[in-house]
Parts: structure tokens; C-alpha cells; sequence
């Protein structure tokens, strides 16, 4: 098959063997200090009672909300100074981020650490967007859409993998282990990401070379940024089918949003037997059982996803997926048992894989070239900001013990609503073309469907 082949080719480049190298190490440790981050901020004793929907949501939204608004722009700098550098100083930036958390995290809530932690998790758009511009300067343009998806698939995987050796150490080591040195091991990740990012490449390897540096200022660019958003905006009035694959999305992270508050308030409170486990060490148990299934599901929705819609298309793929979060959904309002919520958990997180997978494939192909930029992000923006806008919304009627199965019912019908919706307007305006490159792409690409 032709993706095998690029997967071969992709595996003798050394070049991409050390970029992924770079983000495999990066997103371990990104894994690591959110894990430990967690850990410390609900289940410390220094910092009080955390167990409320508005604490979670607020918490999600301190550390993702710069993070959310800066994504937009990562690429103003990235487009004028060394990607190599400024992956390498982004971790070391994190790595003394990271030391300074570890040595306030035990005495409390402090804001040094708030913002040392709202930091790293901003510099992390850096890093990742740096790490996917630099693709073309490694892979041949025949591998690029394998490389983009080996890459985004395995840097998950570590991610994972380091949220699950965060959680076994601190079940396995209870009472060995602090939370500062779980968040120092996080550190000694990015330390080592920025020294293989240094060690492997020259500064001008990974882009952007002299001659295609943007000329215009820095604040220059930011503007221009802005305006380029809603210039992609006005481009997606004539591409309705990226466009309604974009809100699809933006829908359905926002009642992700609300499914994940309620998911996290039932293991904290209606979940937890504080007498059988005042420790929660089963709590603990279920929420690391949560998040490798997550990237369980992020892992199978990048394999099943390219075969689903070359056989029915992106549109029918994407309405399946939306169906099938209902009738999860709707499962978990009908049962709300932890075992359903692991497997909802693993279904719900295959279907946003697989419609972010969908909409990034249809700005790919159904956007021209010159405005795919602006559209991919005021495609980030509205990802993120419907999240968070789930998050609250979740705040305000969840309860605190999360026992709140008119909640999950009233998600699982705007599912369904949204399914049939987005299935009548789309009707004639699939995301992109599954069998055919859109004339929008200005020359012969592969397809992502094989």
C-alpha cells in the first residue's frame, strides 16, 4: 500500500527520526507536568477543597485560556526567527518554569506558580507548531501527509505515556514521592527535547531560511494576523463544505467540554467513597484509566479514519461519529456507572479525533492555498474557545458531587439535533472530495485516504 511506503521512507530519514525524536521527548514531558499538575491541584491537601464543577472549569480555562488565544499568532514568530532555536529555548524556558513550580508546589496556593504553569503550557504552541513547519525541511513532499500523521499520532501516544507514568508513580509511591519531584521529572523532559533539537540540527536547518523570512515587523504581523482571520472568515463563505465541517466541530467541543466536567465532578464526588478510600487512590485510579483510554481513542480514530472516509465519504464519517457521541451520551445519562464513563470516554475521544482529522483534511483540500493558513487559524480559535465555553456552561448546572443525568440527557439530544443538522445543510457540501484532490490545491498531492 502506498502509506507503508511512506512510512519506510519516513523511517530511513535520519532528519525526521530526529525531529520526531524532538517531539516525542517534548510531548512525554507535556504529559508528565499535566499530569503532576493535576495531581497537585486537586487531590493536594495544601491547597484546600477543590471539589467543584466552577474549580475545574476555572482551572482548565487559567491554564488553556493563553494558551487558546495565543495559537493564532505562534505563527508571526515562527515565520522570522530559527524554528530550531526556538524550539530549543521554549524547553529550556519550560525546564526553569518547571523547577520554579517544583519548589512553590508544596506550600500552597501560589500565583508564581499559576502563571509559571499557564507559561509552559503557552510555550507549548511553540513548540509544536515550530516542530510541524519544520516537516517540509526534513520530508520529501510525497511524505509529508504520512509524516503529519505518524507524527501527531505517536507525539499522543507519548503524551499518554508520560500522563501514565505520572499516575503510576504517584499510586505505586504514595508516600515517596512528592508532587514537586513528579513535576521535576517533567522538567528533565523538556531538557532533554531542547538538547536533541540542539544537538541535531543548525540553526537555519528546520526554517525559515533567510530569503523567506517575513520582512514586515513583529506587531506588524500580529495585526495583519488578525486581519487575516477575518479574511478567511469571508473566504469560507464560498467553501461551505470546510465551513460547516469548522462549526461541526466547534458544536461538539463544546459539549465535550460539558460531557469532561461532568465526567471529572462524578470520579471527585458522587463516585468516591470517602471511607473505603480516604486517599482516593481509587479516584486517582479511575481518572489514569480515563486518560489512557482517551489516547486509546486518539490513536484508533487516526488509524480507522482515512479508511472510513475513503469508503463513505468525510461528510457520512463525520455524521456517524456526531451519532454516535449521542447514543454514548445518552448511555451514560441512562446509566452513569464509572465502567460506561470509560467506555464513552474511549468512543467520545475516537469521534473527536476522527472529526478534527476531517476538518483538517477539508481546509487542506477544500481551502485555497493562500487563505489555508488564516483558516487553520481561526479554525484553532474556534476549537478552542468552544471548549472552553463547554467548560462554563458545565460550571453553571453541574452539581458538585457531578450527579446530573438531565445534563448528560440534554448533551445527548443536542448530539442528535446537530447530527441531523449538520447532515441536511452538508447535503451537497461535503468537507472535501475523498476520491480526488480539490481544485483548490494548486498541484498533484496524495491522498490521505490510502
Amino acid at each position: 500500500m502506498r502509506t507503508d511506503r511512506h512510512v519506510r521512507n519516513l523511517a530511513s530519514s535520519s532528519g525526521f527520526r530526529k525531529l520526531l525524536a524532538v517531539r516525542l521527548t517534548s510531548q512525554a514531558a507535556d504529559g508528565m507536568f499535566q499530569a503532576s499538575l493535576a495531581l497537585s491541584v486537586f487531590f493536594n491537601p495544601a491547597l484546600g477543597d477543590n471539589t467543584k464543577p466552577f474549580t475545574y472549569a476555572a482551572a482548565v480555562a487559567l491554564l488553556l485560556g493563553p494558551y487558546s488565544l495565543l495559537g493564532p499568532y505562534v505563527g508571526v514568530v515562527l515565520d522570522r526567527f530559527s524554528r530550531r532555536n526556538l524550539i530549543g529555548a521554549a524547553n529550556v524556558l519550560r525546564a526553569a518554569l518547571v523547577f520554579t513550580i517544583a519548589m512553590t508546589l508544596q506550600t500552597g496556593l501560589d500565583w508564581t506558580w499559576v502563571l509559571c504553569a499557564m507559561v509552559v503550557l503557552a510555550a507549548n504552541r511553540f513548540v509544536l507548531a515550530g516542530l510541524g513547519a519544520a516537516h517540509p525541511h526534513v520530508v520529501e513532499a510525497p511524505e509529508l501527509v504520512t509524516a503529519n500523521s505518524l507524527a501527531s499520532t505517536l507525539g499522543a501516544m507519548a503524551y499518554g505515556l508520560g500522563l501514565a507514568m505520572t499516575g503510576l508513580a504517584r499510586l505505586l509511591f504514595d508516600s515517596d514521592i512528592s508532587y514537586s519531584m513528579l513535576a521535576l521529572a517533567a522538567g528533565l523532559g523538556y531538557l532533554a527535547s531542547a538538547v536533541i533539537v540542539s544537538a541535531s540540527f543548525r540553526p537555519d536547518s528546520l526554517g525559515p531560511g533567510p530569503q523567506k523570512r517575513v520582512a514586515e515587523g513583529l506587531w506588524k504581523g500580529v495585526a495583519s494576523t488578525t486581519s487575516g482571520m477575518v479574511d478567511g472568515l469571508r473566504h469560507l463563505r464560498r467553501r461551505r463544505g470546510p465551513a460547516l465541517a469548522m462549526a461541526l466541530q466547534g458544536l461538539h467541543r463544546l459539549l465535550y467540554g460539558i460531557v469532561f466536567i461532568v465526567a471529572i465532578a462524578l470520579f471527585m464526588g458522587f463516585f468516591w467513597d470517602i471511607e473505603s478510600d480516604p486517599s482516593r487512590t481509587t479516584t486517582i485510579s479511575w481518572l489514569l484509566v480515563l486518560a489512557v483510554l482517551g489516547n486509546i481513542g486518539v490513536f484508533v480514530a487516526a488509524v480507522v479514519t482515512p479508511r472510513a472516509t475513503r469508503h463513505w465519504g468525510p461528510k457520512n464519517w463525520s455524521v456517524v461519529l456526531m451519532a454516535m457521541c449521542a447514543v454514548v451520551v445518552a448511555a451514560l445519562a441512562g446509566t452513569m456507572k464509572p465502567v460506561m464513563f470509560a467506555v464513552a470516554v474511549l468512543l467520545v475521544n475516537i469521534a473527536s479525533q476522527g472529526i478534527k482529522i476531517t476538518v483538517d483534511t477539508g481546509i487542506q483540500r477544500g481551502v485555497e492555498d493562500s487563505y489555508r493558513g488564516r483558516v487553520f487559524s481561526l479554525n484553532d480559535t474556534i476549537y478552542n474557545v468552544g471548549y472552553l465555553a463547554g467548560l462554563f456552561a458545565a460550571a453553571l448546572v453541574v452539581p458538585s458531587d457531578g450527579y446530573s443525568p438531565g445534563t448528560l440527557a440534554g448533551v445527548a439530544i443536542s448530539y442528535g439535533l446537530i447530527c441531523v443538522g449538520y447532515a441536511y445543510l452538508a447535503r451537497d457540501d461535503a468537507p472535501y472530495d475523498s476520491q480526488a484532490w480539490s481544485p483548490a490545491t494548486p498541484e498533484p498531492r496524495p491522498s490521505t485516504s490510502r
